[in-house]
This record gives structure tokens, C-alpha cells and sequence, in this order.
């Protein structure tokens, strides 16, 4: 009985010691956009350093690329991989001075931190991806298709918003003097603006709204 509960507890021991996430810094230039595919979670904070953190099982990590192209962070996992490799969870912590645009897709989600501030700030997520964030910007433009949300706060002098294909975009938190939303394919958009909102919807998408702004179409 002694043994067998020794070796219980070795085997236990063992599970929790593989299961574990393991943590890898990677070494990249400097970037003003971000972009990930294929089921990449980002957690993103505006900060004086820039650092890229990688969060994923042991052997899962190092099939993780994370790249600058041109101006772009690029993040993806290797092509060929296994069925069990591709769908363990992958989170990357970046911090950085300046971000003016993310991209997701396949299932990728994005959270911001830290408010992030920009002249303007692009965001595009497809495939089931979802962007939580707050901004301080001048000008916003965003789509979401392929059933994936936006969620976003703070501040954005203008904005323009593209739904798709069952997306949802709210914005409620999210003060802006102008707007124009376009939803189409039972998207619903939750906007909060100020002086003029422009709408185009079909396809039994919604657009509501918090203010008195002017209303065109």
C-alpha cells in the first residue's frame, strides 16, 4: 500500500511537471503593429521596454514564431504540426511603446492591459477572435468577421466600424464624437457618439446607440 501511493504521488508529481507552462522571452526588433494566427492569445500593455513573452506547455513553445516584418510583430505557429500541438493554449505577453494596429485571427484573442494611446489605431479580427481594449485615439477603424466580438473602451474621436458574418461590436464604454458602422450577416453594433452617427445594417443586423448624436444613412 506504501508503494502504491508513492508511486501515486510520483505520477502526480510528474503530470504537474509536464502540464506546466513554460515561459520563453523572445529577442525582436522594434514593431508598431501586431499580428497572430492560429488559436495565439496576446496580452498587450503600452510600457517603455519592449519585451514579447511566450506562454505555452513545454514542446509547445518552441513551435511558436514570433517575427518583425516591416513594422509588424508577426506570431504564428509552425505549419505540419500535430493536431494535439496546434490546440494547446499559447499566450504572449508583449509590451511595448507604441501599437497602432492588431490582427487576429483563427481563434485568437486579444486583451489590453494598459489603455493604449495613438493618433489612430487600426484593429481587424477574424474567425472566432476577440479583441478586448482601451484606447485613447484620434481615429479607429475596425471589422470583425467570421463570428468574432470587439469590445472596446475609453476614447476615440472618430471612429468606423465593419461587422460580418455574426460579429458583435460593443462599444458602449467607448466615447467617440462620430461614427460609422456598417454590420451586416446578424451582427449587432453598441455604440456610444456624440454629434453624428452614420449607419448602414442588413441581413437582421442591429445598430443601437447612447447619445444624442445627428443621425444619416
Amino acid at each position: 500500500m506504501k508503494t502504491t501511493l508513492i508511486l501515486s504521488a510520483w505520477a502526480v508529481t510528474a503530470f504537474l511537471s509536464s502540464s506546466a507552462l513554460a515561459q520563453q522571452v523572445r529577442n525582436v526588433g522594434a514593431f508598431e503593429q501586431v499580428k497572430a494566427s492560429g488559436a495565439i492569445d496576446l496580452v498587450l500593455q503600452q510600457g517603455a521596454a519592449t519585451e514579447v513573452k511566450v506562454d505555452a506547455e513545454p514542446g509547445v513553445g518552441e513551435h511558436v514564431r514570433a517575427e518583425v516584418q516591416g513594422t509588424t510583430l508577426v506570431l504564428y505557429r509552425d505549419k505540419g504540426l500535430s493536431s494535439l500541438l496546434s490546440s494547446k493554449k499559447v499566450t504572449v505577453y508583449i509590451t511595448c511603446p507604441t501599437l497602432t494596429g492588431v490582427s487576429v485571427s483563427g481563434a485568437s484573442d486579444v486583451r489590453s492591459e494598459t489603455p493604449f494611446t495613438a493618433d489612430s489605431f487600426t484593429i481587424q479580427a477574424s474567425g472566432a477572435s476577440d479583441v478586448t481594449m482601451r484606447l485613447n485615439v484620434k481615429t479607429l477603424t475596425a471589422s470583425a468577421s467570421g463570428a468574432s466580438d470587439l469590445r472596446l473602451s475609453g476614447r476615440a474621436e472618430r471612429q468606423q466600424i465593419h461587422l460580418s458574418g455574426s460579429s458583435d461590436y460593443k462599444g458602449y464604454e467607448l466615447q467617440s464624437r462620430t461614427a460609422d458602422i456598417h454590420a451586416t450577416g446578424a451582427s449587432d453594433a453598441y455604440v456610444a457618439v456624440t454629434e453624428e452617427l452614420q449607419s448602414q445594417t442588413s441581413g437582421s443586423s442591429d445598430v443601437h446607440y447612447k447619445g444624442k448624436p445627428r443621425l444619416t444613412r
